[in-house]
């Protein structure tokens, strides 16, 4: 098999991801990895597209490496499944927003109160709305540095629970 590895000391199946440093206590972290693909090498049985690069999930916690994905967001994906199990159930938040310091720190203040205690000090994953173009797994952009997975807008969100938060400051009745 022809590859390309920027970092001949490693083996050539899967470059390392910058994105996940090690874990000190040896707890699994998700990363994802990267391989050139040349057009000579055969597309493995989990890969849907004949593209140039190859990505696969990356645990610098365990060595765990997951299977090849045509898709980044594929491997993101399985990167959390294995450090993350459950990831998938947890809420899902509005975009993080870009630009002011009280802003987002009053989301990333909403994420902690909604996901499990500890879950973003061990880097896992949040759950992000998003829409059109922006949908790439960002690493490093949850509040603990660990993945923001996007999750597609559906055209009608959901009616929220009116048990679940009555309304404040809301007059009774409209002539009342």
């Amino acid at each position: 098999m022809t590859t390309l590895s920027l970092t001949p000391d490693l083996p050539p199946d899967v470059l390392p991801s910058p994105d996940t440093p090690p874990a000190p206590d040896g707890t699994c972290r998700a990363g994802v990895g990267w391989q050139y693909r040349p057009d000579d090498v055969p597309m493995e049985p989990t890969e849907d597209e004949p593209f140039h690069l190859r990505y696969r999930s990356r645990c610098s916690g365990c060595g765990h490496t997951g299977p090849a994905r045509s898709r980044e967001n594929r491997a993101a994906e399985d990167a959390c499944d294995h450090a993350y199990p459950g990831w998938r159930d947890m809420p899902v938040m509005e975009y993080r927003p870009y630009e002011g310091k009280k802003a987002r720190a009053r989301w990333e203040a909403a994420a902690r109160a909604v996901y499990p205690e500890g879950w973003f000090e061990r880097g896992g994953p949040v759950r992000e709305y998003r829409t059109g173009c922006g949908m790439r797994h960002v690493p490093k952009y949850a509040p603990g540095g660990g993945y923001c997975m996007a999750v597609a807008r559906p055209k009608r969100m959901p009616a929220p629970d009116p048990a679940a938060a009555p309304a404040r400051g809301v007059q009774e009745s409209l002539f009342g």
